[in-house]
């Protein structure tokens, strides 16, 4: 089958795919720029909502973000709380990792409240 043929057969099964009402909520930010650009959303029936999510922190975060979180901790007294798989994260130059090695104060939490208590 070629590509045509399989997206025009994708494209049938999304119509056929319901009668009742479907809300789905692409929580990724890599899935909601996917289904904008490939228009997506004009395929689906009306029964079927695409709900855009929050996106991952990892998803949603730009490059100057993370560089404002590392102009913040070359101040004294700076205590930045992150979510584990945002010190990965890449900033135009360097990741928070790369300055937790620096020893700057950088704390993971499992949850906003956990930057509190």
């Amino acid at each position: 089958m070629n590509k045509q043929a399989l997206i025009q057969d994708m494209i049938k099964s999304i119509r056929q795919s319901s009668d009742r009402d479907i809300h789905i909520m692409e929580v990724c930010g890599t899935h909601t720029q996917a289904i904008s650009k490939l228009g997506i959303r004009h395929l689906v029936e009306p029964n079927i909502r695409l709900l855009s999510g929050p996106g991952c922190p990892v998803c949603v975060t730009t490059k100057e973000y993370i560089d404002s979180a590392i102009e913040l901790l070359q101040h004294q007294n700076v205590i930045l709380t992150t979510f584990g798989d945002m010190l990965k994260v890449n900033g135009n130059n360097e990741n928070l990792i790369s300055q937790r090695e620096k020893g700057k104060d950088i704390r993971i939490v499992y949850s906003p409240i956990d930057a509190i208590s």
